[in-house]
């Protein structure tokens, strides 16, 4: 396993640890649903199952394909981009919850940090379809 899946792996299960530990909070406090719910559904479906995906798939399906890898370098700027577009929103979610009427400049960052999430799951598509169509050779 490449150290690029490894990291995807290792914080995978950290986001799957802060989501339960949000999911405590939540039940043990139920005020704090107001402000904790979407950080912890979005650090449990895209911290969690999306990078396990994102790991599993890496070393998987060139494997079941025979076919090498498109992009080791695309799997590092998948892995920053997905991280740093979710814990953006996520702080964005737990800093605005106080304030239901967004400013502009909120919806401008929660925007940035939206578009890197969805550009990292873009990545993830791209690297995938490209090996599985054996653009980077075959698997001797």
């Amino acid at each position: 396993m490449s150290p690029a899946m490894r990291y995807f792996t290792i914080s995978s299960l950290l986001y799957f640890v802060l989501g339960a530990l949000l999911g405590f909070i939540m039940a043990v406090y139920p005020p704090s649903v107001n402000y904790l719910l979407l950080t912890h559904v979005h650090f449990l479906l895209l911290g969690f199952i999306a990078m396990m995906i994102y790991s599993v798939g890496y070393h998987v399906l060139p494997r079941f394909s025979g076919f090498k890898l498109y992009s080791n370098q695309l799997i590092i700027i998948q892995f920053y981009l997905a991280n740093i577009g979710l814990l953006g929103m996520a702080l964005i979610w737990i800093i605005s919850s106080d304030n239901p009427s967004y400013s502009l400049m909120t919806l401008l960052f929660f925007s940035i940090f939206a578009f890197l999430e969805f550009a990292a799951i873009f990545i993830f598509v791209f690297n995938n379809i490209m090996t599985l169509l054996g653009k980077a050779g075959r698997i001797m």
